[in-house]
C-alpha cells in the first residue's frame, strides 16, 4: 500500500511539473522606459524619478529595480520609480546602471552625475536677433541667447536664471524678406581673434551669465571655449567658463529677430 501511495505522489508531481507556470513572460507584457536609456543628474543631487509602461501584465503588477551605487537610495516602484541621489563632492563625474526586469524582460538605464565641476542645463530658450552683414561683410552675423527661463515680456532677465550668449558668424540669410529667418545648421567655434569668420563664435561678444533672485547678474562671464553645433533637430553648446564645463541642450530651431531694418 505505500509502494502504491507513493507512486501516485510520483505521478501528481510529474502532472504537476509538466503544467505551465503563471510567470510574468508568459503574459506577452512589454516594459518601455519612457524617460530615457540614460539620465543626466547635477552634483547637488536630490529626487528624481524613471517614467515607464508595462503593457499586457496583470492588473497591479510592476517592475523590480536593482542599483547597487551606494549614492542611490530610496528606490520606491508605483506609476514611477523614484529614487533619491546624494550629492557628488568628488572632482569627476560618476556612473550608475539602474536594472528595471519584469519576467525575462530586461532594461537598463544609466545614471550619470555630474560633479561640481559641471554644469548641465535643457535650455527652454533659444533666440536673439539676425544683422545680416553690416557687421561682418560677406557673412551672416547671428546675436542668440539659450537659456533655462528666457526673457520676460520687457526683454529683461529672469530672475534665478542662466544665459548664454553667442555672437555667430555663418552663412547670410538668402530668403525674402519678412521670411523666416533660421540658424544655419552646422558647427560654430569659439574664435578668439575676434574678426569675423564665417562658422565661428566671436569671443569678444560671447558670454555666460547667471542671474539672482532679483534677475540681477553680478558678473558677465567670458567663455573659455566653446563650440556649438546646430542640427534640424536642434542645438547643443559645450563651454567652459573659470575651469566649469558647461553643456546646454536645446531641441527645436531658434526663434530669431530679422534685425537689419
Amino acid at each position: 500500500m505505500n509502494r502504491l501511495l507513493l507512486s501516485f505522489a510520483t505521478i501528481a508531481l510529474l502532472f504537476a511539473a509538466c503544467e505551465p507556470a503563471n510567470t510574468p513572460a508568459e503574459e506577452n507584457a512589454t516594459l518601455t522606459i519612457t524617460s530615457g536609456q540614460t539620465m543626466e543628474i547635477t552634483h547637488e543631487g536630490g529626487s528624481f524619478e524613471i517614467t515607464y509602461t508595462l503593457e499586457g501584465a496583470k492588473e497591479g503588477a510592476k517592475p523590480t529595480v536593482a542599483c547597487n551605487a551606494e549614492w542611490i537610495s530610496d528606490i520606491t516602484i508605483d506609476e514611477t520609480i523614484a529614487f533619491n541621489v546624494a550629492a557628488n563632492e568628488n572632482n569627476d563625474a560618476r556612473f550608475a546602471p539602474m536594472l528595471v526586469k519584469y519576467g525575462d524582460i530586461e532594461k537598463q538605464i544609466m545614471i550619470k552625475q555630474l560633479s561640481p565641476n559641471e554644469v548641465a542645463l535643457k535650455a527652454s530658450y533659444f533666440g536673439g536677433e539676425y544683422y545680416g552683414s553690416l557687421y561682418s561683410p560677406g557673412m551672416g552675423n547671428y546675436y542668440l541667447f539659450l537659456s533655462d527661463n528666457g526673457f520676460n515680456d520687457k526683454g529683461k532677465d529672469m530672475p534665478n536664471s542662466k544665459y548664454y550668449c553667442m555672437d555667430l558668424y555663418g552663412p547670410l540669410y538668402e530668403g525674402p524678406d519678412g521670411g523666416e529667418i533660421t540658424l544655419p545648421v552646422g558647427t560654430y567655434t569659439l574664435n578668439t581673434d575676434n574678426t569675423p569668420q564665417i562658422w565661428t563664435m566671436s569671443w569678444k561678444y560671447s558670454h555666460y551669465r547667471e542671474t539672482d533672485s532679483t534677475g540681477m547678474s553680478p558678473e558677465e562671464v567670458i567663455l573659455d571655449h566653446a563650440t556649438l553645433v546646430v542640427t534640424e533637430e536642434g542645438a547643443t553648446l559645450e563651454c567652459s567658463t573659470a575651469g566649469i564645463k558647461h553643456r546646454v541642450v536645446f531641441s527645436g530651431q531658434a526663434t530669431i529677430i530679422d534685425a537689419r531694418y
